[in-house]
């Protein structure tokens, strides 16, 4: 049994199968055939979601992602990693993550090419009520669901929007999330939003 540090740059596209253990540990079986048992901290907690693409209304899900941010600290550093369809991994970090005063938008610093956000910063924001052109410029930002910041004691932020931040992508895998340069424990993810109610179809009206 092989145990290590987390060094995200070594397990990177490594990563096959991973399983929590009791306190905290997470087990990981690397394609070399190695096991590597990984400190997982649990990073669950309320969670905003915005959207990011290149379609400049935000309406496409072609090439977008949806993000879940943690909230709860505009200290810690939430971190991030996928590697993209040539194999590549990209490492990014943001911090200073928090709502605005009327709960309608989201910001925070993004700090590009490492998980500790070090280096210079580019401020991020999010909005529910417009599509604005991001960083980099071919991409477009819009925010999804900031239950928690406008509502955070209602079901929709406390049951829907608490869990583990993710990013799920259609153009990335291996996503995996950190906190403070540490990797999260992925086995508490949040519920999807339930299923628009459909409108009843009109009976028809007797001739």
């Amino acid at each position: 049994l092989k145990t290590t540090p987390v060094l995200p740059q070594i397990l990177s596209g490594t990563w096959i199968m991973g399983l929590r253990t009791a306190s905290m540990w997470a087990l990981v079986l690397a394609s070399d055939g190695g096991i590597f048992l990984i400190n997982a901290v649990d990073c669950s907690g309320k969670l905003v979601s915005t959207w990011s693409g290149p379609d400049s209304s935000c309406g496409s899900a072609s090439g977008a992602n949806a993000h879940y941010w943690p909230i709860a600290s505009t200290t810690d550093c939430h971190g991030w990693q996928a590697t993209d369809s040539t194999g590549k991994s990209h490492d990014n970090s943001a911090k200073n993550i928090q709502c605005s005063a009327d709960g309608r938008s989201m910001t925070s610093d993004q700090y590009a090419g490492n998980l500790g956000c070090s280096g210079t910063a580019v401020a991020k924001s999010y909005h529910l009520d417009s599509c604005n052109q991001g960083f980099p410029p071919r991409l477009y930002d819009k925010a999804l669901d900031l239950s928690c910041c406008l509502t955070p004691s209602d079901a929709a932020c406390t049951s829907t929007m608490t869990g583990v931040p993710r990013v799920d992508s259609v153009t990335t895998t291996n996503e995996k999330v950190f906190r403070n340069g540490v990797l999260c424990d992925a086995t508490f993810t949040p519920s999807p939003p339930p299923s628009p109610t459909p409108s009843p179809t009109p009976s028809p009206t007797p001739s």
